[in-house]
């Protein structure tokens, strides 16, 4: 299959209070990402992964044929007797893009529109209110005193662009697997079954293809 396989972990809508009531309150799918630019984008029929999040951590790394297994952050979400991960998706580069205009113009010429981490005009951020309600820490402390969503989502929105500036690069991918709904749960034992630790994904590392095919083996059932 060709590429590189790597290990990233996201923080889904239903980790939060807010997020549980945006759910409720929109009919969102629990496990997309929460932030005002999904990250990754989940929602879109070609899943999309930029810069928004970690900066020059990762998306800068990926190339056509890299194949991302994407696990929730640890937590105990809906119905999970302990804590542990879910398995959302796999997904697999099939564009690698140097801007985010570049990516809006291949999206519009598959007849979708960009996806929300794509930055370009006429694709503004998620309102407040779609979100979990966590902005960067940064913003917070600018928002301490006052509570005001809108204000809150343009802040926001300033450090994703701020990041994208500098660090443009922009992947559409197809998923080998996704499940934004109900995903399986991965407990402490199957991550030390496959990596024999437990592997830190701030910065998203590098695993051979064959952890990451025990990885949805073991989640699912089925092999990536």
């Amino acid at each position: 299959m060709g590429g590189l396989c790597f290990l990233a972990t996201y923080h889904p809508l239903v980790e939060s209070r807010r997020g549980r009531q945006a759910m409720l309150q929109h009919a969102l799918p629990p496990f997309i990402d929460g932030s005002c630019r999904r990250e990754p984008d989940f929602e879109s029929p070609f899943p999309s992964i930029s810069a928004t999040c970690r900066a020059g951590n990762f998306a800068p790394r990926l190339h056509v044929g890299d194949r991302i297994a994407y696990l929730t952050v640890k937590g105990k979400y809906i119905g999970d007797l302990e804590r542990g991960q879910r398995m959302v998706a796999v997904l697999r580069v099939i564009q690698r893009f140097e801007s985010h205009n570049e990516a809006a113009a291949w999206y519009r010429r598959q007849n979708q529109v960009p996806p929300s981490n794509c930055i370009v005009a006429g694709n503004p951020p998620k309102p407040f209110e779609l979100t979990n309600g966590h902005p960067p820490k940064e913003v917070k402390l600018r928002l301490a005193a006052e509570n005001d969503s809108v204000r809150a989502i343009r802040l926001w929105d300033a450090t994703y662009r701020r990041r994208v500036d500098k660090w443009p690069v922009f992947l559409a991918t197809e998923a080998d697997f996704i499940e934004v709904s109900h995903p399986p749960q991965l407990c402490t034992t199957h991550m030390l079954a496959i990596f024999g630790r437990i592997r830190g994904t701030l910065n998203p590392p590098k695993i051979s293809c064959e952890q990451l095919e025990r990885l949805v083996q073991l989640a699912t059932g089925c092999v990536a």
